[in-house]
């Protein structure tokens, strides 16, 4: 029969209490003379079968008091920290009111059962609430990137050295400065440009750049950029300080435990990438602290704003920033592509979506955990053969700098191979509230006509849409231009400019913002281009744009230029997107010729999409107190309004900062919204205000919906941003 080895663990348990009882300062844990294993043995000592050696070579009375030991943290009755076992004062009440060693046994293993219980019960409530960690890996890669939100983000401290600020303003603006506004596109490595970049920066700016590439590199996995191959970059950046600071254990350990493959646009574009990182700190740096609170806090305000930033798409690099902050609500997946086809293949009906591809996975992830009890990998074999099947073939083309995998047609040069035309995606549509339908059409009208005009009356999201689309298809080439009454040909394309040449005045040829972007299409005619024209209405065209009339319309003619005895031509590779308010009914005026050359689509706030883009706003905001009241009030507003040029639009009422309150709401309504219907109806009266004012409305939708005007609130789901 074979021995039990039970009651002499029970008596060692009860040694072991006793033993810290009689060293408050603790014991060691070694096998050492002075160890707390030793002594315990000395007190309880090892029958035959406890000297034996297990499978793992460990004698088993000390493997098992290892394992026992377990359950006293558990029962909350000693502390193990850095090899020192301490009694804590339930353990000092546990020898008292258990005198005998299968009593205290008895107890603490009703305690640890206990404990359990509530771990598996969190576990439960996590498995329904929040995305879990697949792996350890992932655990040591959250608990990392928690530090940069924490200490970073929060506190505004550095995460290397605790006692500096370097998350500031003065210093993230220098980096701007240094970084951002002095590339260097010569010849070394990524490390050395940045070291001639902070040759004469601050010691806090060298800090918090230095913070910043960690925290950039700290999600990829070892395959695609090896531990040391970080260190090294980090720790050049360091190594330039004039009082350097250590990279810590912790984060260490996170830059061994990467956890995702970024893709090949983000380990090929490291300056792009730092500079859009960079200026999403920038950003959140300079936000007021309601705001930094609400991002930090809720993920889909988080998203919001990190889509809002300005700068390239870049979609790989900001779907990696969702991940890095809120890690519980986004998957471990910064491709576009991907997160399509995984939510495409998961879901479990069209009417199950919300638009928005990130809430979608979220709520997908959360179903599966519950359904199979532990976390949810979607890159392992059991799924990604799934959706991956569902992915069409690829065709051979390079890979766009964004990741985006549509085809384009046009002229090229001989042997260039244009980068896709990108199509429309769920992180575009989640960053202008717009379906993604009504977008994809945009898109083939400008891809197709390749001058493309959004219409409508103010407040719409022309300007924001426009730009949407612009840095979607261009990312970094997409520029800006807005049209005045006084802007002129020389202005737009080229003519003589005034100078001062040694104290004389003098004249110089210089180009405009459509001469400056053609020259780059030429120069890089594998990408895509785009010039965005504001208010292209208010300019006087014909005047603008001269004999670039022909061109757009004739891309592949050469004609000669007013200023220019050199011949000049439109690349395939440029698109013109314009803006044009109707309120001044300017839409009426443009000669046909001009007609004729651009496709138009409208934006009116009584169809669709941007009928629904305030709702999707305020469902991607619920910690606003309004629910959807605002929507249906402008909706009762623009019913009243006689004209519908002078319809009010969305934008309105979707401030750039924050959530929208009763006080915000009433501000906008009788700062911008009343006055703009007083000029329409100027002449009219006083009193025909009277039918626009908010309790007025109120009071026509309770009737309407026979509810009382102070029941009209109503809750309503988060994401995006808009300017």
């Amino acid at each position: 029969m074979t021995e039990s080895t039970g009651p002499n663990r029970r008596k060692r348990i009860r040694a072991v209490l006793e033993i810290l009882s009689e060293h408050p300062e603790g014991v060691a844990n070694s096998k050492d003379p002075d160890g707390v294993f030793q002594l315990a043995v000395e007190r309880v000592p090892l029958s035959p079968a406890e000297a034996t050696t297990n499978a793992s070579g460990l004698v088993r009375g000390s493997a098992n008091l290892s394992f026992d030991s377990i359950n006293l943290v558990a029962a909350g009755w000693i502390t193990k920290t850095h090899g020192i076992w301490r009694i804590t004062p339930e353990g000092q009440k546990a020898l008292e009111d258990y005198p005998s060693a299968d009593e205290l046994f008895g107890q603490m293993s009703k305690l640890f059962a206990a404990q359990t219980a509530r771990r598996k019960a969190n576990r439960a409530e996590q498995l329904r609430t929040v995305l879990v960690s697949r792996r350890p890996q992932e655990d040591v890669f959250r608990a990392t990137t928690g530090l940069f939100v924490q200490r970073g983000l929060r506190e505004g401290s550095s995460v290397f050295d605790p006692d500096r600020d370097v998350w500031t303003v003065p210093a993230i603006s220098e980096l701007r400065t240094r970084f951002i506004e002095a590339p260097d596109a010569g010849e070394g490595t990524f490390v050395d440009k940045l070291r001639l970049q902070l040759a004469e920066a601050a010691d806090e700016a060298r800090l918090l750049m230095a913070e910043l590439v960690t925290w950039q590199v700290l999600p990829i996995y070892e395959g695609a950029i090896g531990f040391g191959k970080k260190k090294e970059r980090i720790s050049a950046i360091l190594q330039t300080m004039d009082e350097p600071a250590m990279i810590p254990d912790q984060v260490l350990s996170g830059l061994k435990t990467g956890v995702v493959h970024p893709g090949q646009a983000m380990l090929s574009n490291t300056f792009q990438a730092m500079a859009l990182l960079l200026s999403v700190v920038e950003a959140y740096l300079q936000s007021p602290i309601e705001v930094q609170q609400q991002v930090l806090s809720d993920p889909w305000a988080w998203k919001s704003f990190v889509f809002s930033v300005r700068g390239r798409s870049f979609p790989t690099q900001r779907n990696a920033l969702l991940y890095m902050v809120h890690p519980e609500s986004f998957i471990d997946c910064f491709s576009d592509q991907d997160k399509g086809l995984i939510r495409n293949t998961f879901i479990t009906s069209d009417a199950d979506s919300t638009g928005d591809v990130d809430r979608d996975l979220f709520s997908i992830g959360l179903r599966l955990q519950q359904e199979t009890g532990t976390h949810v990998d979607f890159y392992d074999e059991q799924h990604k053969h799934l959706w991956e099947k569902s992915a069409p073939r690829p065709t051979e083309q390079p890979e766009s700098v964004d990741g985006d995998t549509s085809t384009d047609a046009g002229q090229l040069a001989p042997g260039i191979e244009r980068e896709p035309f990108p199509a429309a995606n769920a992180a575009l549509s989640g960053r202008v509230y717009i379906e993604e339908k009504w977008l994809q059409e945009a898109l083939d009208l400008l891809k197709n006509k390749r001058q493309l005009i959004l219409f409508g009356p103010p407040g719409t999201g022309k300007t924001f849409i426009g730009l949407a689309l612009a840095e979607h298809i261009a990312r970094d080439e997409a520029e800006l231009v807005q049209f005045h009454p006084s802007y002129s040909y020389e202005d737009f394309f080229q003519g003589y400019r005034p100078v001062t040449v040694n104290g004389a005045l003098s004249y110089e040829l210089k180009d405009g913002p459509l001469r400056r972007i053609v020259d780059k299409a030429n120069k890089a005619q594998h990408r895509n281009f785009v010039l965005v024209i504001d208010e292209i209405n208010r300019g006087n065209l014909a005047k603008i744009f001269g004999e670039l009339y022909f061109l757009l319309e004739y891309r592949h003619r050469k004609i000669n230029l007013q200023y220019s005895e050199e011949t000049f031509e439109l690349p395939d590779n440029l698109f013109i997107i314009g803006t044009m308010n109707t309120s001044d009914r300017s839409i009426a005026l443009m000669d046909a010729a001009m007609r004729r050359r651009f496709a138009f689509r409208e934006l009116h706030p009584a169809q669709r999409p941007v009928s629904e883009v305030l709702s999707g706003w305020l469902l991607a905001h619920k910690s606003n107190d309004l629910g959807q009241e605002p929507a249906l009030l402008l909706q009762q507003l623009n019913k009243k309004i006689n004209d519908a040029s002078f319809s009010i639009g969305p934008s309105y009422l979707m401030p750039k900062v924050g959530g929208i309150t009763q006080d915000v709401l009433t501000r906008i309504w009788e700062s911008e919204i009343l006055p703009l219907l007083e000029e329409h109806h100027y002449g009219e009266g006083k009193d025909v205000l009277k039918q626009y004012r908010l309790d007025t409305l109120r009071a026509e939708l309770a009737v309407q919906n026979r509810t009382p005007a102070e029941d009209l609130n109503s809750d309503g789901p988060a994401d995006g941003e808009r300017e």
